[in-house]
């Protein structure tokens, strides 16, 4: 995988400097229409199947192993682990690095579907203009329709983690941020957590590695992954866990990294740019976690790169932590998705522009909320009720320092007996 790296990154050195991923560059995406079927499936080994799956969100055909327990018995129900891979990986990857023996018999479903060469695990910004490709909708494929087809077909406790390395580990963080009470705990091994990290530096090299996907065979052409950083700041921000982080309250959460030096594993004396990075993103997130008062469970174990034998080790010790977080009595939240539904409630916002609700103190008596235009709620008793916040901001978001949100419209909503 390092390999191709450097082979992508030589490559993108003599390319041209990529356009800004804005109107007339990028073809905008719609709200995808979701449904999962099956089209085929495969027994790759005694426990691992190999499944073929048309994704109406993805409108396209999708691979997903599932490896099964030892002595699976469909009469009984069993925790479901997704375990997601990295950029330029494939769902195949877990098994091929061993998944099936770090795994033993613990007796759980492990799910790894596909995120494409570098799908980010989001619902793609758009497509690059002119050309025909489908936007992806990873996040959609894997949340909206996976893991209730998988819930439907296999004897699922109801019980469900999530994990991964690099963009897999980011992923598997921003997925449990955006959607609290879906996954009890989640792991990020050399996870990507903190994308908006040092600008211009890494949004700048991200470009240069998205431009990958104009080769042939990488995937969908363009970056219009989450849009230009300079002017869709909003996007960046909705599809990490770092600005995120106070809604990982009440899930169980383990962190792993190296800092880029030589390790155990590294035959030569080395520095890995990646994994350096990935490690001051981990300090940014546990850094906005402490600043929450949320616990987590770090592994960072200094000397280390951003390679396979650490993030096996990783899995190794994660396996060996895992167990479900808590359901929170009162959270807080903040979403710039179309809907959103963390621990049972459901907020749909009705707005012009792509901006964040903010909520805050959330428990059966009532909750505080900032934003522009109405919020729709349902909550998870099944009453329903719109909240007028003030006429919808003209402009997107851009600010998102500590009083960005002091003339937005505040308030508190109050649930009689």
């Amino acid at each position: 995988m390092r390999r191709a790296l450097v082979s992508v990154l030589a490559l993108l050195a003599v390319a041209p400097a990529a356009r800004a991923a804005d109107d007339p560059y990028c073809n905008v995406a719609a709200p995808p229409k979701l449904g999962l079927t099956e089209v085929a499936r495969e027994q790759v080994s005694a426990r691992v199947l190999d499944l073929l799956v048309h994704s109406q969100a993805m409108q396209s055909d999708q691979h997903v192993d599932v490896l099964l327990p030892t002595g699976y018995d469909a009469s009984r129900r069993y925790p479901v682990l997704y375990l997601l891979h990295g950029a330029f990986g494939t769902y195949h990857d877990w098994v091929d690095h061993g998944v099936e023996k770090l795994v033993g018999d613990r007796q759980m479903i492990v799910v790894m579907p596909d995120d494409g060469p570098d799908g980010s695990y989001s619902d793609w910004y758009g497509t690059l203009a002119g050309t025909s490709d489908p936007p992806p909708m990873w996040e959609s494929y894997h949340v909206g329709e996976l893991v209730p087809w998988i819930d439907a077909h296999f004897p699922t406790s109801g019980t469900r983690y999530v994990a991964g390395l690099s963009s897999g580990g980011g992923g598997a963080m921003k997925y449990a941020a955006e959607h609290p009470g879906l996954f009890a705990a989640a792991g990020g091994f050399s996870g990507a957590v903190d994308t908006d990290l040092s600008w211009p530096i890494y949004p700048a090299t991200s470009e240069l590695l998205w431009l990958a996907t104009l080769i042939p065979g990488f995937g969908p052409d363009g970056h219009c992954t989450w849009g230009d950083f300079s002017t869709q700041q909003v996007i960046w921000r909705d599809n990490e866990a770092t600005y995120k982080a106070e809604n990982l309250r009440g899930t169980a959460l383990f962190l792993a990294s190296g800092d880029g030096t030589q390790g155990e594993y590294d035959a030569s004396p080395t520095f890995d740019p990646t994994e350096w990075t990935v490690w001051q993103m981990n300090q940014n997130l546990v850094a906005a976690l402490d600043g929450y008062g949320i616990p987590h469970t770090d592994f960072f174990y200094g000397h280390g790169t951003h390679t396979w034998p650490y993030w096996t080790r990783d899995l190794e010790h994660f396996l060996a932590w895992l167990h479900p977080g808590t359901p929170p009595k009162s959270f807080s939240f903040r979403s710039a998705h179309r809907t959103f539904s963390p621990w049972g409630w459901t907020f749909t916002p009705h707005r012009a522009v792509r901006e964040f609700t903010y909520l805050s103190d959330v428990t059966r008596r009532g909750f505080e909320v900032t934003g522009s235009g109405t919020l729709d709620i349902t909550t998870p008793w099944g009453r329903r009720l719109t909240v007028d916040l003030g006429p919808s901001h003209t402009e997107q978001q851009s600010d998102f320092g500590d009083h960005a949100t002091d003339s937005w419209v505040h308030k508190r909503v109050v649930f009689g007996r």
